[in-house]
């Protein structure tokens, strides 16, 4: 096991309080280990996990000198054992040894004191004091926000971005960065001072810089030296000390030998220092990883407690408190503020939901019952797979929302089922405008079950008339431009009525009816067909064609049954009336008794003492009606055998089974 001995020239850091950063001794290695397994744990701190031996922690954080790899702890006042750990040696040899690398965990019962920032300052300093060069840091889980801001703070850049390369144990595949900090821009120490001299007095991370932003409340604590105190401080003492006795006004230590007999005298030690603090004044950047950490929490508890909205707080600063002001246009959502029509977080990083429950979690419940949001666009904010999914709760019940914009972000496959699902299942959705491509960590198209889902929910949907959708199946990519294209005709439609008045039809062209093809069956499954039509359903199943009384009753009889003529008869009418009640507002093929064929979309159909009507919408907005005195023959496309097929299968297997 690797030994804890100091570094050639390092020296114990002087914290706040009673804390202090020091090399590792071989008695701190098993609280380093504990350590480490806690810190193993966790869903997005490091690679390892719990079922990994402890020779593999031990490896990574024990000390190796003759290696050039030390180990410092962090002792904390309040926190029995080890408080915080960090691992430094060169990113690689020879010719990459000029980097250093470092590793570094804190103990949760020591978190939210900036233990993890102490760290990191120390591990720079010590870097940029043994020659390195830079420094790097392999791997930062996008997810870890606390580790992504401690590095900032402390001058690390990210430098790369490595996809889906961690494995989230509740978010699944997410990215990690690669972090640099370049060691020579940082200011070096005064010259005046050797390397084992500490200034008397100084700030921490003062070498470093202290970064300001403009609006940040900034608390900066001055620390002594403590032991033999160097660098610009200047003792004075009163009254006089007893003869024999001095005080060394650059160090001020006292010492000598008192000649005679004094009286009890109380004495006032004076000591002037002085140091340098270098201030760096900056814009405040908005980064997806800082939203959470923006929050103030006494602000954000006493959003939670308004329920109305004439007590709604003023609006926060966008920029000072961007998380502050994430949660306030979220509870406007909340409350169903009337003015707030259009919700805009395009290209504004929402903290995923683990990480902040009252932004996207909240967002999405509130759209179940906001009466006043049209138009809610979430272009590129970080939508995760659990938000779409809650998305698609509220939007079963959502009545108002007119546009949805969700490209460029975390959904996949099963999100977007679920809200395709839940917009069809809504008979009362105001939508026109749907948009979720270009996902993240998705390929250009989300497979065959979504595509069927988006096709049956725009089968149903008569009001959306944009959708950003990529579908690669040909089959229901014809089915949604085929709904587009009708949605868009009654989008005209209901405008031209509403500045006209009621709708007057344009004149029909006459044709007479010999033949009727539909082309889509009905949206719903076809279990309840087959179970009243059986015999029916399976002849149309095979031939595609809707029979006469005596073709079904000569199938019936090849089955070894028999169907009655007056069955057989009311049973083919019923289900015809059924399917021409389903065909209305889509897309059929009828021709005429010249077998000139014309395809249009149904807009209705009669059936009067053996007169028969059929209205068709034509693609170019005009108008065709077909008469007959006998009945049309009737015929089916293939997609009404794959629905017969893909239920009577399941039945047979059913019945076979019992």
């Amino acid at each position: 096991k690797r030994q804890g001995v100091p570094a050639a020239g390092s020296n114990i850091l002087g914290m706040a309080g009673h804390d202090a950063i020091r090399p590792a001794e071989p008695e701190d290695f098993a609280s380093i280990l504990e350590l480490a397994k806690e810190v193993a744990k966790e869903p997005d701190a490091y690679f390892w996990d719990e079922n990994d031996d402890e020779e593999v922690l031990e490896q990574t954080w024990y000390p190796e000198p003759e290696q050039g790899i030390d180990t410092f702890v962090l002792e904390a006042e309040g926190v029995q054992g080890i408080a915080g750990v960090y691992v430094l040696h060169a990113a690689a040899q020879s010719r990459g040894s000029h980097i250093a690398h470092g590793l570094y965990m804190v103990s949760q019962a020591a978190r939210g004191r900036g233990f993890g920032k102490a760290l990191c300052a120390h591990s720079v300093r010590e870097a940029k004091r043994r020659g390195y060069k830079g420094m790097r840091i392999n791997m930062v889980v996008s997810t870890n926000v606390a580790a992504m801001r401690v590095c900032a703070a402390c001058g690390f850049q990210k430098t790369g971005t490595i996809p889906r390369a961690f494995q989230h144990p509740f978010r699944g595949l997410v990215d990690t960065y690669v972090m640099f900090h370049d060691l020579d821009e940082i200011q070096e120490p005064p010259p005046s001072l050797s390397p084992t001299e500490k200034p008397a007095l100084h700030f921490p991370a003062a070498p470093l810089g202290i970064v300001v932003h403009i609006g940040e409340e900034v608390q900066l604590h001055p620390q002594l030296g403590g032991g033999s105190a160097t660098g610009g401080a200047k003792f004075e003492i009163e009254p006089s000390l007893p003869e024999g006795m001095t005080l060394d006004n650059d160090t001020g230590v006292i010492r000598g030998c008192v000649v005679g007999p004094v009286d009890d005298t109380r004495y006032r030690v004076k000591v002037t220092a002085q140091t340098e603090l270098l201030l760096k004044v900056e814009e405040p950047e908005v980064h997806c990883e800082d939203v959470s950490m923006s929050i103030n929490e006494d602000f954000a508890n006493m959003l939670e407690n308004v329920t109305d909205i004439a007590e709604l707080p003023r609006e926060p600063s966008k920029i000072r408190a961007y998380g502050d002001w994430m949660i306030w246009m979220v509870h406007r959502a909340w409350l169903d503020d009337p003015t707030l029509i259009e919700f805009n977080f395009n290209n504004m990083h929402m903290p995923a939901p683990h990480v902040e429950s009252r932004i996207a979690p909240k967002l999405m419940a509130a759209m179940e019952k906001n009466t006043h949001i049209e138009v809610l666009s979430l272009s590129n904010s970080n939508v995760q797979k659990v938000s779409g999914v809650d998305l698609a709760n509220s939007l079963r019940k959502n009545c108002t929302l007119k546009t949805l914009n969700l490209e460029c972000n975390c959904l996949d496959s099963i999100s977007v089922r679920c809200i395709a699902v839940a917009i069809k299942d809504n008979p009362s959705s105001a939508l026109e405008h749907l948009r979720f491509s270009h996902q993240k960590q998705m390929g250009q198209f989300f497979g065959r079950p979504t595509e069927e889902a988006v096709g049956q929910m725009m089968q149903e949907n008569e009001l959306i008339v944009k959708l950003g959708f990529e579908c690669d199946d040909a089959h229901w990519r014809n089915m949604i431009d085929r709904a587009l294209l009708r949605n868009n005709d009654y989008c005209r439609r209901r405008q031209a009525q509403a500045q006209s008045g009621p709708e007057e039809l344009p004149p029909a062209e006459e044709k007479s009816l010999g033949h009727v093809l539909l082309l889509e069956p009905p949206s719903g499954p076809a279990s309840q067909a087959i179970r009243e039509y059986g015999m029916l359903c399976e002849y149309m199943e095979v031939s595609l064609k809707l029979p006469t009384t005596s073709q079904l009753q000569n199938c019936a009889k090849n089955n070894g049954a028999s169907i009655a003529y007056n069955v057989a008869a009311p049973m083919i009418k019923e289900c015809r009336s059924l399917m021409m009640d389903g065909a209305k507002g889509k897309e059929v093929v009828i021709a005429d008794a010249f077998g000139t064929e014309t395809v249009g979309v149904l807009r209705d159909w009669s059936l009067n003492n053996d007169h028969w009507l059929v209205d068709l919408w034509l693609e170019d907005g005009g108008r065709c009606t077909f008469r007959s005195s006998k009945d049309p023959s009737f015929s089916l496309s293939d997609t009404w055998s794959e629905w017969f097929r893909s239920e009577s299968r399941s039945l047979r297997g059913s019945r076979a089974g019992a």
